[in-house]
């Protein structure tokens, strides 16, 4: 039985990067096909990617690059995904009152009609002006972060993460984040086995991909705060016995009070946000590699309490942690030994 296709919209306009158009479109195109095609299988096509400019005419991008669409988005119909390239290297990307209020309108209509709207770099500012960053967790370029939250005060703005999934909104950090985004639509759409098989066919680094609310690790370490940064390697070293704000603090020499104004200002989230991302993150690889019970994953990652351990992976996954081990957790012969899982890093 032929397995549908994902109907994509890639949205580009004028200014931003060839990059991040082209590399996006391959990724998702290759879906299904070049992993298959290494191993002398039959290709299965997983998207159907049009790139798509307002007008439908070429776009202009930085480097004097031009970079042809296939259709304009009037009389596009809803597709399943739209993804929404950078458009210039300034936080408020192109100004153009006309075109912005177009394609405002369209991505509201396609997210109205059930689709998931993506944005890396500055394309994330498009969909702050179409409303979908009210109420929402976001992220863009660092240099943006700023910008976007001036222009949409409603927005959970968290530079920190290079892709963060807040449900049907999903965004990403700067201009090479686009392929670290298109490669996290993939493992969204298509499960994790597909999108690791295609990283491993294309030599992409899946796991920075995975540094997001929806699939994380920990968030930046290059903020330049050696206090925080020293707490954060405490904490990813054994998230499940990580400690309170205070013992931290007196690990650095600071007060409690101190350390949480230097943590968020780093990082963009709280030291207790970083101890639970962490350990659903934790949990999510014992979920995927080992035949445990819930309620012992629980207790392995630090909660006793069963229940608001279930809740918190859902604010941070948006699944139970059933339906992960369902969606993600590998066949019982293709599990790795115990031992020889990924665990988080930060680099010196």
């Amino acid at each position: 039985m032929a397995t549908r296709l994902i109907r994509a919209v890639l949205l580009v306009r004028d200014g931003g990067f060839a990059s991040a158009i082209v590399g996006p479109a391959e990724i998702l195109r290759l879906a299904g096909v070049a992993p298959r095609v290494l191993a002398g299988r039959p290709t299965r096509p997983r998207f159907r990617v049009t790139i798509a400019s307002p007008d439908g005419g070429p776009v202009a991008c930085v480097g004097g690059l031009t970079v042809p669409a296939e259709a304009a988005l009037a009389g596009l119909g809803v597709p399943d995904l739209v993804l929404v390239a950078s458009s210039g290297i300034a936080g408020t990307a192109i100004e153009d009152a006309e075109t912005d209020s177009e394609i405002a309108d369209w991505l509201r209509a396609a997210h109205d009609g059930g689709a998931v709207i993506a944005g890396a770099c500055s394309g994330v500012f498009q969909l702050g002006r179409a409303g979908l960053l009210d109420g929402r967790r976001a992220t863009t370029h660092w240099a943006f972060a700023d910008d976007l939250r001036r222009m949409f005060p409603a927005a959970d703005v968290r530079p920190a993460r290079i892709v963060l999934d807040d449900g049907r909104i999903v965004t990403a950090g700067g201009v090479n984040a686009a392929a670290d985004l298109a490669l996290h639509l993939v493992e969204r759409f298509c499960g994790r086995e597909e999108a690791r098989d295609l990283a491993n066919a294309l030599v992409l680094d899946l796991p920075r991909a995975a540094q997001s609310e929806y699939v994380g690790w920990l968030g930046s370490s290059s903020h330049g705060d050696d206090a925080v940064l020293r707490v954060q390697r405490a904490i990813a070293e054994r998230p499940e016995a990580a400690s309170g704000v205070e013992v931290h603090a007196a690990s650095v020499g600071l007060s409690p009070r101190s350390l949480a104004r230097r943590f968020r200002a780093a990082t963009g989230e709280t030291v207790v946000e970083c101890i639970q991302r962490l350990r659903v993150a934790r949990a999510r690889e014992l979920l995927e590699a080992e035949r445990l019970s819930v309620e012992e994953v629980s207790r392995r990652v630090g909660y006793e309490d069963v229940a608001f351990f279930r809740r918190l992976f859902r604010k941070y996954t948006g699944m139970t942690p059933s339906a992960h081990r369902q969606r993600f957790g590998m066949p019982s012969g293709d599990r790795p030994q115990s031992g020889i899982l990924v665990t988080p890093q930060i680099s010196p």
